[in-house]
C-alpha cells in the first residue's frame, strides 16, 4: 500500500511539473497552430473524419495551474477529411451543418469553458483531466477527458480527446436514442474530438 501511495505522488509531481514554469495570467489561444478533428461511425464500424475551426479562446493561468478557460469553435467552417473534394464530400458537410445534424445557421458556434484542470497521470501519456462545459446547439453539458498539458514561460499546450454523447445535444439524425426502427443504419451517438491547443501570454 505503501509503494502505491508514494507512486501516486510521484505522477501527481511529475505531471504538475509539466506546468511549473507558466506564468500567471492569460494566455491567448493560437487559432492558427490550433486544431480540432472529429470522427464520428455507424454502428456498422463505417464512418467519417473532419475538422472544425479554432476561431478564439483563452486559457487563464494563476500559481502555476490552469485555472479557467474559453474556447470558440466556428461550426460552420466543419470540414469532411476522409472523402476526396467533389459532390459527395460536399453533401456530406451540406448534411452535417444541417437541421438534421448541428444546424450551424442557427448555432454557428459551439463553445467549451474549462472550470477545473488537475494533475492526474494515466498509462497513455496524458498529465491531466480537463472538466468543463461543452456548449453545442444552444444547450450545455459538463464533460472531463484525459489531456497532456504542457508549458513554458510564455506558452502553455493542451492536447487530448473528448468523446461526447451527441444525441445529449438534440443531434438526432440516426440516433437511437431517439428512433428506434434504424437497424444496420444507426449512427453512433459518441463523437470523438481530438484537441491540440496553443496558446500564449
Amino acid at each position: 500500500m505503501k509503494i502505491k501511495f508514494f507512486a501516486a505522488i510521484a505522477a501527481i509531481m511529475i505531471s504538475a511539473s509539466a506546468i511549473a514554469q507558466l506564468k500567471d495570467g492569460k494566455y491567448i489561444v493560437d487559432y492558427k497552430t490550433s486544431s480540432i478533428t472529429w470522427t464520428a461511425s455507424k454502428v456498422t464500424g463505417n464512418g467519417h473524419t473532419g475538422s472544425v475551426r479554432v476561431s478564439s479562446g483563452n486559457v487563464v493561468v494563476a500559481k502555476n495551474n490552469i485555472t479557467t478557460g474559453k474556447l470558440n469553435v466556428d461550426v460552420n467552417a466543419l470540414a469532411v477529411t476522409d472523402l476526396p473534394a467533389g459532390e459527395m464530400n460536399s453533401n456530406l458537410v451540406n448534411h452535417l451543418k444541417s437541421p438534421d445534424f448541428f444546424d450551424t445557421a442557427a448555432h454557428p458556434d459551439a463553445k467549451f469553458e474549462i472550470t477545473s484542470v488537475k494533475a492526474a497521470k494515466d498509462n497513455a501519456g496524458h498529465t491531466h483531466i480537463v472538466t468543463g462545459k461543452l456548449t453545442i446547439k444552444g444547450i450545455t453539458q459538463d464533460v472531463s477527458f484525459p489531456a497532456t498539458v504542457a508549458g513554458s514561460s510564455d506558452s502553455v499546450t493542451i492536447k487530448g480527446t473528448l468523446t461526447f454523447d451527441r444525441s445529449k445535444f438534440d443531434v438526432r439524425y440516426g440516433s437511437t436514442a431517439f428512433f428506434s426502427d434504424l437497424g444496420d443504419k444507426a449512427i453512433s451517438n459518441d463523437i470523438k474530438l481530438e484537441f491540440n491547443l496553443n496558446a500564449k501570454i
